[in-house]
């Protein structure tokens, strides 16, 4: 059996989301060969520069026309983020790997994966079934494909959304956002601290980028590293080398210390140790932080997907907004001296995970294999 994943590196989340489904498609179906493209990779440049940085400029340096964008999308219910023309110019190898590999089944982590999942079933360059997986709090109708013949949703509002595009309810199951499996290994808080050299009993304050558009890690420690308020910050940069430069660049006065990180892949048992996750709202980044029942402030959520996942959040009463850095230190601080607030906070966070979502999305992908059962005949005289 062969399994393709497709998905796009808009950030890091729909490639984690990818790699964690084809990692649970490997274990549950282990004679199975999988293989996760990444069409941005396998693009050609014209079409990242027309199709890619017109979007990240947008969220870059005017969320507010991304935002004024992607809602006209969803109320005049575009059919594409660009036409097929376009996808057949710009990735002709991820067309010809869905040919050549020829896969039984095709799972889309990604809208326009979705959409080049689909075109290739109408060309006739495959017969697999497609499964998309949706991972983000928000859809919009161009997931709505006819070809797709499974959804994977994280929640009520989303199946909602799909159905009222024309999606079949019965085409669409409630899985939760899948993750990495190293979330599921219990990792030791002291031993990770003393990884970092953390010896005291201060608080944690884990920083990431997560998530989509610009980000200001560095100026909200140094509002944090003006609060004489003791904490050891975690600031991990991920692959933003402009982020992680400034944040090598950031001063914090005692009692409050900080290190930087550019990748890591210990974030399972930094998050497990953390007192608070401060990040932008990915939805890979919701359902980690829900399963590790980790409280959360969300700071500078751009309008769209990022806005309605930390709503989410907020909504359970697992998270906090805040806008800009001095507002984002402000309500950190406060947190961090209210136990009662931040406990509260952690319960509730738990209570959003799906911590078999992974394992349920593979299911579901699998059983799009399944033969058909042929309802027995009836002999007649």
């Amino acid at each position: 059996m062969k399994v393709l994943v497709l998905t796009l590196s808009f950030g890091s989340g729909h490639v984690r989301a990818a790699e964690a489904v084809a990692d649970e498609l490997g274990r549950q179906a282990s004679d199975s060969k999988v293989m996760v493209v990444d069409a941005l990779a396998e693009c050609r440049w014209l079409f990242r520069t027309c199709y890619v940085w017109p979007y990240w400029l947008m969220l870059r340096y005017a969320p507010g026309l991304w935002d004024r964008f992607s809602t006209a999308r969803v109320n005049q219910k575009h059919e594409g983020t660009a036409p097929v023309w376009a996808f057949r110019a710009g990735c002709p190898k991820v067309f010809s790997i869905i040919e050549s590999f020829d896969p039984d089944l095709i799972v889309a982590a990604e809208v326009a994966a979705c959409e080049m999942a689909a075109i290739a079933r109408r060309l006739g360059l495959t017969r697999a079934p497609i499964m998309s997986v949706i991972t983000d709090y928000e859809a919009e109708p161009i997931w709505a494909q006819p070809e797709v013949d499974a959804f994977a949703v994280p929640d009520e509002s989303v199946r909602a959304e799909l159905i009222s595009w024309g999606a079949s309810p019965n085409r669409i199951s409630i899985c939760g956002i899948p993750i990495n499996s190293a979330f599921d290994a219990v990792h030791n808080p002291k031993a990770v601290r003393l990884r970092y050299g953390i010896t005291d009993n201060a608080p944690l304050v884990l920083l990431m980028g997560g998530g989509m558009g610009p980000t200001r890690m560095d100026q909200v420690v140094e509002q944090l590293g003006e609060s004489n308020t003791p904490m050891h910050i975690l600031a991990i940069a991920g692959r933003d080398k402009r982020v992680l430069r400034k944040l090598e660049r950031a001063k914090v006065k005692a009692p409050v210390s900080l290190q930087v990180l550019a990748w890591t892949d210990e974030v399972a048992g930094l998050m497990q140790t953390a007192t608070l996750l401060v990040t932008k709202p990915g939805g890979l980044t919701i359902s980690e932080a829900a399963l590790c029942s980790l409280p959360v402030v969300f700071f500078d959520p751009i309008p769209g997907a990022e806005f309605v996942n930390a709503r989410r959040m907020v909504d359970a009463g697992a998270a906090v907004i805040a806008q800009g850095p001095v507002e984002t230190a402000r309500v950190i601080v406060s947190l961090l001296q209210d136990n009662v607030s931040t406990e509260a906070m952690t319960l509730r966070s738990n209570k959003m995970a799906r911590p078999t979502a992974r394992r349920d999305i593979a299911r579901l992908a699998l059983s799009l294999l399944a033969p058909v059962k042929e309802e027995p005949r009836r002999m007649t005289a």
